[in-house]
């Protein structure tokens, strides 16, 4: 039996509530089943899958992938004495999930209006779809949250007792419904000041900052707990702390473990309890109809145009004068320019690239604090090391991953342009795309490790910065080079599976490698690696000319 239907089930158990609500039960259950399945089909931010085929299991797995996650977490509140930072940090956990998930993999049913077409002008009334709503976010909410906690549920309970996991459960619930509130609040504000495109841009962000933290949340976590003294830490109640759900939860549980009961736990306590039942409360009497009705707008709008045409024409300008600085013809600028507003413009696209950024930042921490010593140690000696190696090749991930990428897009099939143009080498189209990507992504990320990377190790590193710039445009060539020469927007998602080569994935490794292990060699001799850097532009100016001379037969559809 498939886990919707065991849902379904248990609906049909409590059906005579939804009839006493005034609901139709035969349409709900049917709406419902549907909004299950659609779940179990979607590609979520958290459990990226393969493109080519299609699961019916998406959502348990992603509720898998949450479960070994809170195991991770119950590991960490087990191993903190406090039992009140023990809580605190669970409860940041748990909200901050609940509302980032909610924000990034449940947008797209929230916000999707596109059900209005075949429910609306059935004979279901507005009562019915308001439950059925409802109750596909409250089923959500439910597999969600118990997928979160359900490991950290049996840790308290061997760590604390049966009473104090019963307590626990509860705070757990008023917590998600806090989150609930918060993240009620955040869509009505954002969708009272911005466009549907606008909001769209806006979950594109939230996806990404997702993506990153469930990477850092993975990869630092582990490594940072052992370096914080936390046995010996005493909480007090601060002004602050009434500012901060968590708090309520964590202090609320500690005064009734220890059944300490004074002024300042009372008051968290009581926060504790009525501000999800208030904002519960708020939420079904007010927020809601004022969010049915700014997602119905969103159903009927169309998107405005706020920029006046001088401000386009000069920004179109801007635009053209920066592409012409790195294009040498008039098909590289345009290839330039399709692939710089695709990095900037396309939403699958920055998905799948942006929270790269934030992982450069996560493994070259990953690697700076392997060692033993404590944070404040591994600061004041950081200008002793070579870490700035790290920082600045590790960047070359970000330019690996759009390389990989750019090929390949939904609507592949208005390729066919490609071949109605008078263009003799499709190498320009391909030059200008790794120029745009180095420049529109690599330039400015660089810039910003650059800065930091002067101002810890100094000016006399300069000269490894500039040797590391061209070294990377330089390792960008080759694997272009070395890898298939696909055009932009020409292939399916699905035919990334039919792209690997061994043998091309070990020389792309060397390729990467013999540059940088070449800049670490001559790293202590700043004047032969200056000397070095025209051989670096030789190499530069001749494999971009073969490139740009690529051929309609080295092209692969």
């Amino acid at each position: 039996m498939k886990f919707e239907n065991i849902l379904l089930k248990f609906l049909d158990l409590i059906q005579g509530i939804y009839r006493a609500l005034g609901a139709n039960y035969e349409q709900l259950r049917a709406i419902v089943a549907i909004k299950l399945t659609m779940d179990n089909r979607r590609q979520t931010v958290s459990l990226k899958r393969k493109e080519n085929k299609e699961s019916n299991n998406a959502f348990l797995m992603t509720l898998l992938f949450y479960s070994i996650f809170g195991a991770f977490v119950s590991i960490v509140i087990y191993n903190i004495a406090s039992l009140v930072v023990s809580m605190i940090f669970f409860f940041s956990y748990i909200m901050m999930m609940v509302a980032m998930t909610l924000i990034t993999d449940f947008s797209s049913i929230l916000l999707d209006t596109s059900d209005n077409t075949i429910v609306l002008p059935r004979p279901v009334d507005g009562q019915t779809l308001f439950l059925a709503r409802l109750t596909h976010i409250m089923l959500y909410l439910g597999q969600l949250t118990l997928s979160l906690s359900l490991v950290p549920c049996i840790m308290v309970s061997i760590k604390f007792g049966i009473y104090f996991l019963f307590i626990f459960s509860i705070a757990i619930i008023l917590s998600v419904f806090t989150a609930l509130l918060i993240t009620n609040v955040t869509y009505l504000l954002i969708m009272q000041f911005a466009s549907e495109e606008k909001l769209k841009n806006v979950i594109n962000y939230f996806q990404i900052i997702m993506a990153i933290v469930m990477m850092a949340g993975y990869q630092l976590l582990p490594r940072l707990m052992g370096r914080f003294e936390l046995d010996g830490y005493v909480f007090e109640v601060e002004w602050w702390s009434y500012l901060i759900p968590p708090v309520w939860m964590g202090a609320a549980l500690e005064s009734l473990y220890y059944h300490a009961i004074d002024m300042q736990h009372l008051i968290l306590i009581i926060v504790c309890i009525l501000f999800p039942i208030g904002g519960l409360f708020v939420t079904n009497k007010y927020l809601t109809p004022i969010f049915n009705k700014k997602l119905g707008e969103l159903g009927n709008a169309t998107e405005q145009i706020t920029k006046t045409k001088e401000e386009k024409i000069q920004k179109q300008s801007v635009f053209d004068n920066i592409s012409a600085w790195f294009t040498s013809n008039s098909f590289e600028r345009a290839s330039f320019e399709l692939v710089s507003k695709m990095l900037s413009r396309d939403r699958k696209i920055k998905l799948k690239i942006y929270p790269v950024v934030g992982y450069i930042l996560v493994f070259g921490l990953v690697f700076m604090i392997r060692g033993k010593e404590d944070l404040n140690s591994l600061w004041n000696n950081l200008p002793d090391t070579q870490y700035y190696f790290v920082l600045i090749y590790i960047t070359f991930t970000l330019l690996q991953t759009a390389l990989f990428e750019i090929p390949y897009s939904d609507d592949f099939k208005a390729s066919w342009f490609y071949n109605s143009v008078p263009l003799d080498r499709p190498g320009e189209i391909l030059s200008g795309m790794v120029k745009a990507i180095f420049v529109k992504l690599f330039l400015p990320i660089y810039t910003v490790i650059s800065i930091f990377i002067t101002f810890v190790w100094g000016l006399s590193v300069l000269d490894d910065i500039l040797f590391g710039l061209v070294n990377n445009f330089l390792i960008l060539l080759i694997v272009a080079s070395i890898g298939k020469r696909i055009l932009p927007m020409t292939m399916a998602p699905s035919a990334k599976n039919q792209t690997g080569n061994l043998v091309r994935g070990i020389l792309m490794m060397f390729c990467m490698a013999i540059p940088g292990g070449l800049h670490y060699l001559l790293s202590n001799w700043p004047l032969v690696l200056i000397g070095v850097m025209p051989i670096q532009l030789g190499a530069i100016y001749f494999i971009l000319r073969s490139y740009k001379a690529t051929k309609w037969s080295s092209i692969q559809f």
